[in-house]
């Protein structure tokens, strides 16, 4: 990989990396269903996000499994559980969680495919899988100073072609309309940049967020490979 956690954790501590965050921490806050009491399962690097999760849904219980290959160097201080996996097995039993929300995830593995079966797996039905994805052609993925210029991006139509087996694309969004520059009017102006790309170019962000629902029973062909996790939900 030519990315790590510490690179990805550095990125969020600059000023740039700030303003990243607080606006992919709004997108997902407003994916999920305040009213209910929740199990939330972050796959990848997540944690920037859970943490705000955490304390926005005080009744819910958390949990993040970083894969492997987004090495262990970072010693972070967060307020959930938070466990190293193999990249392509989650330690929890079939139907086990409401939410799973991935970050700089599916853009690095190198099966991207066999993630989402793991993430059908462990959901509940009807649950819901919430996944932040460099958008192919956005301008974040043409700069290497953000964790977003790394690893494959992803169009609409190669998105929904990885889940179509697994998952219902519930609602997709793009986002991320200001430029990954380090430069004080982006700074001072960011939120007038997003605006402005919500409202006339709502479909060109950087990155776009994907609310997923879960099929209960997923389709089979004869050319995927499949993980042999089908037989053991029976929902």
């Amino acid at each position: 990989m030519d990315i790590s956690a510490s690179d990805i954790y550095s990125f969020y501590q600059s000023k740039l990396g700030s303003l990243v965050k607080r606006t992919i921490r709004q997108k997902i806050i407003s994916s999920i269903d305040e009213t209910k009491h929740i199990d939330v399962c972050g796959y990848g690097y997540v944690s920037p996000y859970l943490s705000f999760i955490n304390k926005h849904f005080p009744k819910s219980n958390v949990i993040e499994f970083r894969p492997d290959f987004l090495d262990g160097a970072v010693k972070e201080t967060v307020d959930f559980n938070q466990k190293f996996i193999h990249e392509y097995f989650l330690p929890l039993e079939p139907s086990m969680v409401d939410v799973v929300v991935s970050t700089h995830l599916l853009e690095l593995v190198e099966k991207p495919q066999s993630s989402i079966e793991e993430i059908w797996r462990i959901l509940r039905p009807n649950g819901y899988f919430i996944s932040i994805l460099p958008r192919r052609s956005g301008i974040w993925t043409r700069y290497d100073n953000n964790p977003f210029g790394f690893g494959r991006s992803y169009s609409s139509s190669q998105f929904k072609n990885l889940i179509d087996n697994y998952f219902v694309l519930d609602k997709k969004n793009s986002f991320l309309h200001f430029p990954p520059w380090g430069h004080y009017l982006n700074y001072k102006f960011y939120k007038t940049f997003e605006n402005l790309g919500n409202h006339i170019f709502p479909y060109m962000g950087g990155l776009m967020v994907c609310v997923c629902k879960k099929i209960v029973y997923a389709k089979t062909t004869s050319t995927s490979k499949k993980i042999p996790i089908k037989n053991v939900l029976t929902t």
